[in-house]
């Protein structure tokens, strides 16, 4: 009498409804089986790949709801890791820990989408539990395609609130202790210098010293044909630097998001970064300068806040004056509207010893 063999389905890897899986990717065999063992205490299911190329596999046969990565690894390195999973699995959140000094490799995964990092080795894992926790809440209500990874350290709100129980301490401890990696970290999170949308485009040029903290500019294109963007200078706060300016980066991201007539105002995103800023104790009062150009009608308006800066368009040229720093009520400051930009206009600003910085916004071809 023959047996029948039926063949039985691989389940240690398949999830149990309302547990979620994990995939821990890295070539360290003893911090995958530390992680490993910490994580299932917690009551996740985990997957472990043993390099980069091993958790693309993996991938193709079973997805998990988050993955954990190094960035430095054999065969396919972490990098070439993310950006494969960003292309092919754009809505699976990652979170990277790694030991690599290259704040910059940091800053690049952050760029494919990584939601959050951890230094390597771990010293407290319940840092890994919260930033894990808090990408899956992300995940189950449908930001972490919309949140910035500013926005998730601080976990800002539609109205700028922040609370105080929510902040990740650990990750500005890190950078205030590892100043040379929080520099890297800034400079690597500068967006493309030029960009295009219609017939209208936008470039800049920004040097600085390396010997202080960097000037940051980020920028963002509106459905209703504005430009927004911010200067902030990291530099103008001597201990809380680094958490000042990603909490404006925070802000101004999540204060775009959440636009419900689609249209940028100058005023509302001044009050809302300070009321972040005033109720974050991580934060204090930074050198800042924001901007909207509407497209529309080819005009360009200039919130200062503790930048001075220059404005032309090659018919008039415009001082705009300093003002007090942003979380000092900036708003007290002479808000500039309709500058004319013609064809183009150039706004430009520099620290004396330290950095200068060009915006040029024209009009050219489509092609």
């Amino acid at each position: 009498m023959y047996k029948t063999h039926i063949e039985t389905p691989d389940i240690s890897a398949a999830k149990v409804p309302d547990e979620k899986l994990i995939m821990l990717v890295d070539d360290d065999p003893i911090f995958r089986r530390i992680t490993s063992g910490y994580l299932s205490a917690q009551g996740y299911k985990v997957m472990e790949a043993e390099d980069g190329l091993d958790g693309l596999r993996k991938l193709r046969k079973t997805e998990p709801d988050l993955v954990l990565c190094d960035l430095s690894m054999p065969v396919l390195d972490g990098i070439e890791f993310v950006e494969e999973v960003s292309l092919e699995y754009p809505s699976l959140p990652m979170i990277v820990v790694s030991a690599t000094d290259e704040m910059s490799d940091v800053a690049k995964a952050l760029r494919y989408g990584i939601k959050d990092f951890l230094a390597k080795p771990i010293g407290n894992h319940e840092h890994l539990s919260c930033a894990i926790e808090s990408t899956l809440e992300d995940t189950c209500n449908h930001l972490a395609d919309q949140r910035d990874f500013a926005s998730q350290w601080f976990q800002v709100d539609g109205g700028g609130d922040i609370p105080e129980e929510q902040e990740l301490h650990w990750h500005l401890e890190y950078l205030r202790d590892n100043p040379s990696a929080a520099k890297d970290l800034l400079h690597a999170l500068l967006p493309e210098k030029d960009t295009a949308q219609g017939a209208w485009k936008c470039s800049y040029r920004l040097l600085q010293s390396a010997d202080v903290m960097p000037l940051v500019f980020d920028y963002a294109w509106l459905m209703n044909g504005q430009f927004a963007f911010y200067v902030v200078d990291s530099s103008s706060s001597h201990d809380k630097g680094v958490a000042s300016t990603l909490l404006v980066r925070a802000l101004f991201n999540d204060y775009l998001r959440n636009l419900r007539s689609f249209s940028a105002d100058l005023k509302d995103l001044a009050e809302i970064v300070e009321r972040g800023l005033e109720c974050s104790e991580c934060a204090e009062p930074v050198a800042a300068l924001f901007g909207v150009a509407n497209l529309s009608d080819g005009t360009l308006s200039l919130l200062p806040a503790g930048l001075d800066s220059q404005w032309s368009n090659g018919y008039m040229t415009q001082h705009i004056a300093a003002g007090v720093n942003l979380g000092e009520n900036c708003l007290k400051n002479f808000i500039t509207k309709d500058l004319l930009i013609h064809d183009a206009c150039q706004l430009s600003l520099s620290c004396l010893g330290s950095c200068s910085f060009v915006l040029d916004i024209y009009q050219g071809s489509n092609n």
